[in-house]
């Protein structure tokens, strides 16, 4: 549940009846713009660049850059002629078109094309990759290695040699079109799962939605008659944006002569042997982001990170902890498997909490007569139910004929939809800037079945499935109930939100596809600055391997990380049942399962700031005090944005394949 303190400081005035439409010409053309920079943007940035990651959150730079620039762009229409301006509902279609597609490029798509390319090529008689990975691979989702279409990928085409288009469409026609069934389908899934949801976590549970506070402050006074939204006049938002945007300036200086002091971003400390390093680093957006959560959100999470510190370090000292590293963790082990344990509760618990309004959708569902209203939801609920279980169905049909048995495919895919929409019930209450699982599905299935109770092939397409869900970031269920709760806010027309998320998916992946294929056969896919394609230690790599070690050595399910799951589930229980029953209770059971991820350890110290900021705002100014401060953290995050903004441009002028990255990681 959500505190006065968390409730939304900017909405918009609405002087009309009916949904306002903001799908026009217009916008579309700036959606689809805004599309390409993120989906063609993202990879060049890292892969060419060498720059900043601007997809690497759940509000990323990629989006919050380009929505600077629109509302300077808006400011110079009204300006010129006040009848030219966006409307508010235009301004919120771009961002939610940039917002459903920052998830394509590296995220999906860089781990797609990287993994099922690799078999073919990297296959030798010293690997063993013939004798204990080939041959239990389904063909029709890897492209083949025929007239060298794979070597092509990885080294890039002969100095001279045209593209040659016909082997590559035989090559890649055939897996990308399975592939893109299954994500197209797992995307579907997820916005049926967020318009069944909408309603419970807006209404009933008033969920917070902090990231969605910066776009909605931006466009309030859109219609009115000021030229510069009220916000942007506040001389306290731009106390607030000098802070990082100075710091970035200061910073590019350095970029031409290398004896200028740098400001340091990140500042590790070590506490004591065997204990792991607590990294002090300036995230701006998170301080900013964060100042609109929850205070026992966010005064929980920073407790149990340093908790967990302690926890962790002991475990190393003495040597009980968990030393068996699981593929694409990157968290703490022993503590990680605890916090995917509460993590489970967390979502299960969400799931039961909503139970009555589960029934009252399946009953609409059913008989579309019943008294339960589904007008202010992108879809009907019958849509989402039916489209919710006929995707599920081919999801577990397409992992049965990929070589799951049904049922490791069904656990795996639940922990997939698990891991999901826990993510986004995170985002959307604590408004955690960017986040990951703290232990991924396949991880899970392996540890509970045991890899002896499982086929080769099923392993082999356990490995495989981390071409969808490995690095779980920028994942598209967040977006989407963004998207809906900025549509329920701003009363926007559901179709035309529909129509623009759309065609904002079907130009992205197209757009990614096209641009990493054809530039991989340009410069070789082992050449880009990346690891994702390393043919040594790369993505594919790192996923056959796991695989072909747990067809050569099977074992029996793992009964200590098991154990851990246990441990972190309880506590969980435990936790929820004080929240629920003690309102004095002042832990929120969401700082523990998420407290061990690598991301949190990386925002934590931001969290503090954030929480000891506005717990110092409400104990000596209320209310009245903390609404007044607002536009200052909204400063923050759009004078970071706007900031790397400037310092991507100046790489890609003066510094193109030699970047400088700010907080990547």
């Amino acid at each position: 549940m959500t505190s006065p303190t968390a409730a939304p400081i900017y909405r918009e005035e609405h002087t009309r009846q009916g949904a306002a439409s903001g799908l026009t010409l217009r916008s579309l053309v700036l959606g689809v713009i805004q599309v390409l920079v993120v989906c063609l943007g993202a990879p060049y940035a890292i892969w060419v660049l060498g720059s900043s990651e601007i997809t690497w959150s759940f509000f990323p730079i990629a989006v919050g850059f380009s929505f600077c620039c629109l509302i300077l762009l808006n400011i110079l229409l009204k300006t010129i002629n006040p009848g030219w301006a966006l409307r508010p509902a235009e301004m919120i279609t771009v961002v939610v078109m940039g917002l459903v597609t920052t998830g394509i490029p590296i995220f999906m798509m860089g781990y797609v094309l990287s993994i099922p390319t690799t078999p073919y090529y990297f296959a030798s008689a010293e690997n063993q990759w013939g004798t204990y990975v080939l041959p239990y691979l389904p063909t029709w989702l890897l492209p083949s290695n025929d007239g060298l279409a794979m070597t092509w990928f990885f080294e890039g085409l002969p100095i001279g040699e045209p593209m040659p288009w016909g082997t590559l469409l035989d090559a890649w026609a055939m897996p990308l079109f399975w592939w893109l069934s299954f994500i197209w389908t797992l995307y579907a899934v997820c916005f049926c799962l967020v318009v069944i949801l909408r309603k419970q976590w807006v209404e009933r549970e008033r969920l917070a939605y902090p990231l969605m506070e910066v776009p909605q402050a931006l466009v309030a006074d859109a219609d009115g008659p000021a030229r510069v939204p009220a916000v942007l006049r506040n001389k306290v938002f731009w106390m607030g944006a000098a802070i990082p945007l100075c710091i970035v300036l200061w910073n590019i200086v350095g970029f031409f002569f290398h004896f200028f002091p740098k400001i340091e971003w990140h500042h590790p400390i070590q506490i004591a042997h065997g204990f792991p390093t607590i990294n002090i680093r300036f995230y701006f957006p998170v301080v900013g982001f964060m100042y609109f959560a929850n205070l026992n959100v966010t005064f929980s999470i920073w407790f149990f990170y340093l908790l967990l510190l302690v926890e962790e370090g002991l475990f190393n000292r003495f040597g009980v902890g968990v030393t068996e590293a699981d593929n694409f963790v990157w968290g703490l082990p022993s503590t990680s498997w605890q916090c995917w344990g509460a993590f489970v509760v967390l979502v299960l618990w969400g799931l039961w909490m909503a139970r009555d309004h589960l029934k009252d959708v399946v009953r609409k569902a059913w008989n579309p007569a019943h008294p339960v209203d589904d007008s202010r939801e992108l879809m009907s609920y019958r849509s989402a139910v039916v489209g919710l279980l006929v995707g599920v169905v081919y999801m577990l049909a397409w992992l049965n004929k990929a070589g799951m048995e049904m049922s490791v495919a069904a656990f795996f895919l639940g922990g997939v939809l698990i891991a999901y929409l826990g993510i986004t019930r995170l985002v959307v209450q604590a408004g955690v800037f960017y986040l990951t699982t703290p232990v991924v599905s396949q991880a899970m299935t392996m540890m509970t079945f045991g890899t002896s109770a499982i086929s080769p092939t099923g392993l082999a397409a356990l490995g495989m499935s981390y071409g969808f869900f490995s690095d779980v970031q920028s994942i598209f269920m967040p977006s989407a109930a963004h998207a809906t709760r900025l549509h329920d806010a701003m009363r926007m027309s559901r179709r035309g939100l529909c129509l623009a998320i759309a065609l904002a998916l079907l130009v992205g992946f197209i757009a990614a596809i096209v641009y990493v294929i054809a530039m991989a056969y340009e410069q070789g896919a082992s050449n880009f600055n990346s690891w994702f394609f390393r043919v040594s230690s790369g993505a594919g790599v790192r996923s056959f391997e796991d695989a072909m070690s747990k067809i050569k050595t099977p074992a029996d399910f793992h009964a200590q990380k098991l154990g851990f799951f246990s441990i972190g589930a309880a506590a969980m229980t435990v936790l929820t049942f004080m929240q629920y029953r003690f309102p004095w209770w002042p832990l929120h059971p969401v700082g523990l399962a998420i407290s061990a991820i690598w991301m949190v350890r990386n925002q934590a110290p931001a969290i503090f700031v954030s929480w000891a900021a506005k717990s110092l705002i409400m104990r000596f100014g209320g209310i009245e005090l903390y609404r007044k401060a607002a536009p200052f953290f909204i400063g923050l995050i759009l004078g970071h944005f706007f900031g790397v903004g400037i310092s991507f441009i100046v790489d890609m002028i003066f510094f193109p394949g030699n970047g400088h990255p700010i907080l990547h990681g």
